[in-house]
C-alpha cells in the first residue's frame, strides 16, 4: 500500500492548516493533490487518499481547480 500526504486544507503558502497527517491507500486508491486558484494565484488546496481521482484542470471564470493523481511511489502527492 502507498502512503500519501494528507491535509484537509492548506493555504496559499502551502502550509497545512487543518487535518495534517498521512493516509494509507486501500485497494484501488491512489494519492491526490487538488489546488484551487483564484486568477493565477493559488488560493488553497487539499491532499490525501482517494478511490476516485481524475487528473484535470477545470476553469470557471477566475477560479481554476487542478487535480493531480499518482500511485508510482509513497508521498508522490507532495505539495
Amino acid at each position: 500500500a502507498l502512503q500519501c500526504f494528507q491535509c484537509q486544507r492548506f493555504n496559499a503558502s502551502g502550509v497545512c492548516e487543518t487535518g495534517k497527517g498521512v493516509c494509507q491507500t486501500k485497494r484501488y486508491e491512489q494519492c491526490f493533490l487538488r489546488k484551487v486558484y483564484n486568477g493565477n494565484i493559488l488560493s488553497y488546496g487539499y491532499q490525501g487518499c482517494a478511490s476516485v481521482c481524475f487528473p484535470m484542470t477545470i476553469f470557471n471564470r477566475d477560479v481554476a481547480l487542478e487535480e493531480n493523481c499518482c500511485s508510482e511511489s509513497s508521498f508522490c502527492n507532495k505539495f
